[in-house]
């Protein structure tokens, strides 16, 4: 009998993965995102708050007023500071690495990551990425999921699990992402740095390498290199889909 006890992740409710866990995922980075992720063979994580979307990691701004309203019903109106100090602390110490669900790169989202050129896609697939979670034993609790779009604009209501419940929803503008997050909430101390790094096995997580539309010769022969040093040169490095369709 072994001495042994096999240590699994306690999986969130909240969390949800797809059907087929060899779909692909996506990563769209700029250059030296792509480089810091292969010499230090670690995911870049970063802090909720500082992510784009102001409403990151919120409820609806109904759903914050109707509770706000109960507490103060019951009595207990200092409740309304402290949950907001809550909300606060909760998008101040939640890192997330963002995916995209797709078969193939897509237009968008080469065009919503193109303000800082050049850029690459590191396409790796679902389960890959959820072995990397499993792994990290270091790092717990962390967790992968697809992102829940939500109506909050129009008020919807989230079901509350604890953290992450609300960082996996999106408002339904951001529905064609369909994004699958990596999300860590690691006990640090304030003030919280801005990111993180999640070590990980880069060769069992990149499948290929896809170079931004009308790249040229140069950022080729930049990322070739990068990987001939980091000893990662059997990756395979293509075009963009729409690159390979213009040959």
């Amino acid at each position: 009998m072994s001495d042994y006890v096999e240590i699994s992740r306690e999986v969130n409710p909240s969390c949800r993965l797809p059907e087929n866990m060899n779909a692909p995922a996506w990563c769209y980075m700029d250059f030296s995102k792509f480089e810091s992720f292969i010499k230090k063979r670690a995911f870049y994580l970063c802090r909720a708050d500082r992510l784009e979307d102001r409403f990151e990691g919120t409820y609806s701004r109904h759903q914050i007023s109707e509770m706000e309203q109960w507490f103060r019903g019951i009595g207990e109106p200092e409740m309304v500071q402290i949950e907001e100090s809550y909300r606060l602390r909760d998008r101040e110490r939640t890192y997330l690495s963002c995916w995209c669900l797709g078969e193939c790169d897509f237009d968008l989202m080469w065009k919503a990551y193109f303000r800082n050129p050049p850029r690459v896609a590191v396409r790796s697939t679902v389960n890959r990425l959820k072995v990397a979670c499993d792994n990290a034993v270091n790092h717990w609790p962390l967790d992968i999921s697809m992102v829940t779009y939500f109506d909050r604009a129009e008020g919807e209501h989230l079901n509350y699990f604890g953290t992450p419940t609300v960082f996996l929803h999106k408002d339904h503008h951001f529905s064609l992402d369909h994004e699958l997050r990596i999300i860590h909430w690691p006990n640090i101390s304030k003030p919280t740095p801005d990111h993180v790094f999640l070590p990980v096995n880069v060769a069992e997580i990149i499948e290929e390498i896809v170079l931004q539309p009308r790249s040229n010769k140069g950022v080729t022969e930049s990322v070739m290199s990068l990987l001939e040093v980091a000893e990662l040169k059997d990756i395979p490095v293509l075009c963009s889909r729409d690159d390979r369709e213009h040959v």
